[in-house]
């Protein structure tokens, strides 16, 4: 036997409205929104769905190690600042500051936002570097590209450095640290800015990190074209006022 149970109009009405707004309120709290005036923290982190970190903003003591190829370096000392990490979660570049005194009472400090290559380490940089003694700077400030000679990335060449670190001959131990060096370390290419002797200009080197072209103004004002050679031979070439 079928039993038919009718309900008034009105209760229907109101749980379907209490339904209504339990799935709205639900929806809304997946999507609030905090507002705050001020945020003391020591780190952020921001994270995709599944957790892979993407950015990070920190203070120097619980700054992010970095990551390459799904792992976390080793705890290591590095500055305050933002991180940022790509979509396999591979470190990918970031901004840092510091200032830091010395005993002597010189003062270090500078700026940098580098952006790197894939897999490997920085190969765009914006940098502010200030070296300051006895009421005397001696800074670097510009634009740096560098390069790398090949794709095996940052990795492999930090285990080879590793390894020649077993070396117990000193003399053979740097030997081979310059031999990975050159084989597979930062080649810096172009530079635009002020160096530490004081020049302004353009810096170009080969694809190896050898200088070939300067063109800038040195430390007493004199305009100055320079080519290196393949022999390390520099010319110059005159630069003279017209009327």
């Amino acid at each position: 036997m079928k039993t038919t149970v009718k309900l008034p109009l009105n209760l229907v009405l109101f749980s379907a409205a209490m339904l209504l707004f339990t799935l709205l309120n639900s929806f809304r709290l997946e999507q609030k929104i905090e507002n705050f005036d001020v945020i003391n923290a020591k780190r952020i982190n921001i994270v995709e769905k599944d957790g892979t970190v993407r950015m990070v903003l920190s203070n120097k003591e619980l700054q992010h190690s970095g990551r390459m190829d799904g792992k976390d370096f080793e705890k290591r000392e590095r500055q305050a600042g933002l991180m940022f990490f790509n979509d396999l979660g591979d470190e990918c570049g970031g901004l840092i500051y510091a200032a830091r005194k010395k005993d002597d009472g010189s003062v270090m400090s500078g700026m940098s936002i580098t952006m790197d290559r894939f897999r490997d380490d920085q190969v765009l940089q914006l940098l502010n570097s200030e070296n300051i003694n006895n009421n005397k700077i001696m800074s670097e400030r510009g634009l740096i590209v560098n390069d790398f000679p090949d794709l095996q990335g940052l990795n492999p060449r930090n285990a080879a450095f590793a390894e020649a670190e077993k070396i117990a001959d000193e003399n053979k131990r740097n030997e081979k640290f310059r031999e990975i060096s050159d084989l597979q370390g930062s080649k810096r290419l172009l530079f635009v800015g002020k160096t530490r002797g004081n020049s302004q200009g353009l810096f170009i080197s080969d694809k190896s990190g050898k200088p070939k072209l300067m063109i800038y103004v040195n430390e007493k004002g004199q305009p100055k074209i320079q080519t290196i050679n393949e022999k390390g031979e520099t010319r110059d070439f005159l630069i003279t006022e017209t009327n």
